[in-house]
């Protein structure tokens, strides 16, 4: 699928993007957007940001004179960016082939944006309102007032400009004038620069993720209860305008989906909107386990790995797991637990102590303080790993026998039965967080 690019830019860089666009034309599709004045920028930007997976600004002060809260980080934009040197080469143009020209009757809009040719303004009329207002748009409106009033006074002799949209209004007033633009090379290198980010975007958005849904019954749940909470899933899709890909497979709900989709779902992996809209369905907690991988395969097993994590969480969560075994979760909490193949130095260096793998003691960490408690059973450490009992009662004795742990026995919640075992985490405090030092 093509990308889709929309161009933002005054008529007169046109030719430009048109000699591009024929270039380009089987990877790239353009939506020129042209604009006559800075004030339509704002409402061109967010009329066509559905329709354009990027944007390609003509100048910086165009860029800013849309509002930053508009702005979608997710959709690249990128800006011709306004070239000092194009002036100095022009300015010593002139020089050469007019040496009578009178450099001080020149009026120049563009230095007032580059800080660097503040010295040479000296030698430039100062005729003219100051441009000096806080408001954007008052400051361009000034320019070409600035522009036309000194022609008609006959002050200047000549003006320089950097926004093609002054050009219809310099003609109308028979206005001498010259207009810089970036050159042809560099408007197709930030091209090629949007078309990499956007390529590598889209790759990324189009990596396999699974969901593994369930509910918290006392018992397994009956077909008709898997069929249920299937119907309310795909009637979350629907709403959401994606495609219902629910399915009913070993005792889950599944759903299978992009990236892409998923942030959308997630709000970027902060908030699970899925969870929210479930929880309003059923009277029962509700577990959520977000897989990706680079295959359907792999996206499913992590899905089922980041389930384990929700079921072991008190009340209804979701978890995501990614390829690199990074975990994330819960999604809907401030503080978004994440640990990863790359670990704290102090971590490392407790984990090498100890005499286990660093990223099980990550993981065990993280664990703890999702728990909120230091205290940690078996079964916690072997749902956490994704291993057997043993395996996990392995782990904990080696760090009891460190003097890193002990072992005590009580109820974690009320109720008949004997205590259980806990071992309690001697480097974490009692709500499970790292003790510092």
């Amino acid at each position: 699928m093509k990308i889709k690019l929309g161009i933002i830019t005054p008529e007169t860089h046109m030719d430009y993007f048109r000699a591009i666009e024929e270039e380009m034309r089987s990877i790239c599709q353009f939506r020129f957007l042209t604009i006559s004045s800075f004030r339509e920028t704002k409402d061109v930007y967010l009329n066509n940001l559905g329709s354009v997976d990027g944007f390609v600004v003509s100048g910086r002060l165009l860029y800013e004179s849309i509002d930053k809260e508009c702005l979608d980080a997710k959709i690249p934009t990128h800006i011709l960016q306004d070239n000092e040197n194009l002036l100095y080469r022009e300015l010593f143009r002139l020089l050469v082939t007019e040496p009578e020209l009178d450099i001080s009757r020149i009026y120049v809009d563009y230095a007032y944006i580059i800080d660097s040719f503040s010295e040479f303004q000296k030698y430039l009329t100062h005729e003219g309102k100051p441009i000096d207002s806080d408001d954007l748009f008052e400051r361009v409106e000034t320019m070409l007032e600035n522009h036309i009033t000194l022609w008609e006074e006959k002050k200047t002799d000549l003006s320089i400009t950097a926004f093609g949209h002054f050009v219809p209004e310099l003609k109308k007033h028979g206005v001498r004038y010259i207009l810089i633009r970036p050159t042809l090379e560099n408007v197709k290198e930030t091209i090629r620069e949007i078309i990499n980010e956007i390529t590598i975007l889209k790759l990324k958005n189009q990596r396999a993720v699974v969901a593994c849904l369930s509910t918290e019954t006392a018992y397994p749940p009956t077909k008709e209860q898997l069929h249920e909470l299937k119907e309310l899933v795909g009637g979350f899709l629907r709403n959401v305008n994606l495609a219902d890909t629910a399915q009913i497979s070993e005792g889950f709900v599944r759903l299978y989906t992009t990236y892409g989709n998923f942030m959308k779902i997630t709000s970027d992996a902060h908030n699970c909107t899925l969870l929210e809209y479930l929880e309003e369905c059923v009277s029962h907690k509700v577990k959520v386990g977000w897989g990706s991988g680079h295959e359907y395969y792999q996206a499913n097993e992590n899905a089922t790995k980041a389930h384990r994590q929700a079921k072991a969480f008190t009340g209804s969560c979701s978890f995501f797991i990614n390829e690199d075994q990074k975990v994330i979760g819960p999604m809907r909490s401030i503080n978004v637990i994440q640990f990863s193949e790359q670990g704290d130095p102090e971590i490392i260096a407790l984990a090498k102590s100890i005499g286990i793998n660093n990223i099980n003691l990550q993981k065990i960490m993280s664990y703890a303080e999702i728990m909120r408690t230091n205290k940690l059973s078996s079964e916690d450490v072997s749902q956490c790993l994704s291993i057997t009992i043993r395996g996990a009662n392995r782990i904990l004795n080696k760090i009891e026998e460190k003097n890193y742990a002990r072992t005590v026995f009580e109820k974690r919640e009320a109720g008949k039965g004997r205590p259980q075992k806990y071992y309690e985490l001697l480097f974490l405090d009692s709500e499970g967080s790292n003790l510092e030092g």
